[in-house]
């Protein structure tokens, strides 16, 4: 059979969120979430619905408004169908933002895909440990997909540990802090805040640790919102949702109290938006890719700090891929 396509202009319209924030216990993840999502509902009204899996914490942060968010107590077990559940009956409240708190008990707390392989190998032994895997993970995949396909916005708030992988004969290797939880779910993520202990809701965007640095993710048209490393408010959250209803996130409204900074001028977007871009790669071939898109635009960027910003961003590039492709080998040799 023929299939038929349809096409148009390429043109953003409104489109769901998936936000995460990964941090380690008291780094601002809950309340961080909150305000993300207050800022979202000011551009796409509807209630915000929190389903809190730890123990009703969620709750500190009512302020004795009931109004604030739409509560919904998830106790285990933590199976992905028990999470389909909990979010089928969040979407009944019509939500502008479900915020999910935590996701990472889906993985490992109990029910969760983890308890279940484990559940399975303790009663049939180790021979069954590949076959063990296969009823958890396949509802973890359909709980996935079914979270891709609601048309809401998210907010996940993954737990994060600071982990080591040993490498035969030789020292382990530091994993920094790391997402509690499944990679697939991190991969569908359109940006993933990682808080360190204390910090109060300000992420870092830069770590020394390759792999610490490979779970955060910025897109280049949302980095010059979180340059000053501000602490995650209503207002960015309002930003994100302006960009994801096909609007200018340089504009925000009447309503927000505090902006962060934005472009000044609009012939300051090409160049802000390429040493965006540059700070973002994390391979040989995406900088020299990008290296060829300035060259092309050099001439159109204005002379002194302009060209600095650019060419300082270019030297970082560099010094960074260089020392991740340092550890690579080193690690490498190590195996």
């Amino acid at each position: 059979m023929t299939r038929t396509f349809e096409s148009g202009p390429a043109r953003r319209a409104r489109m769901p969120l998936m936000l995460a924030i990964v941090g380690a216990s008291g780094s601002g993840k809950t309340l961080s979430a909150l305000l993300l999502a207050e800022g979202i509902k000011r551009v796409q009204p509807g209630p915000i619905v929190v389903i809190d899996t730890e123990a009703l914490r969620a709750l500190k942060h009512a302020d004795g408004n009931p109004d604030r968010f739409v509560h919904v107590p998830f106790p285990p077990p933590f199976g992905p169908l028990d999470y389909i559940e909990a979010i089928k009956h969040a979407l009944t409240h019509k939500p502008s933002t479900i915020i999910v708190d935590s996701i990472s008990h889906e993985w490992e707390g109990e029910g969760g895909v983890l308890d279940q392989h484990d559940s399975v190998v303790a009663e049939k032994g180790r021979s069954h440990d590949q076959i063990a895997w296969k009823k958890p993970k396949a509802e973890h995949t359909k709980l996935k997909h079914f979270i891709l396909q609601q048309r809401c916005n998210w907010v996940f708030c993954f737990r994060a540990k600071e982990k080591i992988k040993p490498v035969k004969g030789g020292e382990p290797e530091d994993l920094g802090w790391q997402p509690l939880g499944a990679e697939d779910l991190i991969y569908e993520m359109d940006l993933c805040a990682l808080l360190y202990p204390g910090v109060d809701g300000r992420p870092k965007w830069k770590s020394p640790r390759m792999h610490e640095q490979e779970k955060m993710k910025l897109p280049g048209w949302w980095r010059h919102l979180f340059a000053s490393e501000p602490q995650l408010n209503p207002d960015i959250g309002e930003q994100l949702a302006r960009w994801a209803a096909g609007g200018d996130v340089a504009a925000p409204s009447s309503t927000a109290t505090s902006s962060p900074r934005t472009l000044a001028k609009s012939d300051r977007a090409g160049y802000e938006a390429i040493v965006a871009e540059i700070d973002a790669c994390k391979l040989p071939e995406q900088l020299d890719h990008l290296k060829g898109t300035m060259r092309d635009m050099w001439n159109s960027i204005p002379k002194g700090e302009a060209r600095t910003l650019v060419t300082e961003a270019v030297k970082r590039a560099e010094a960074r891929i260089e020392q991740w492709e340092i550890a690579r080998k080193e690690a490498a040799e190590k195996q």
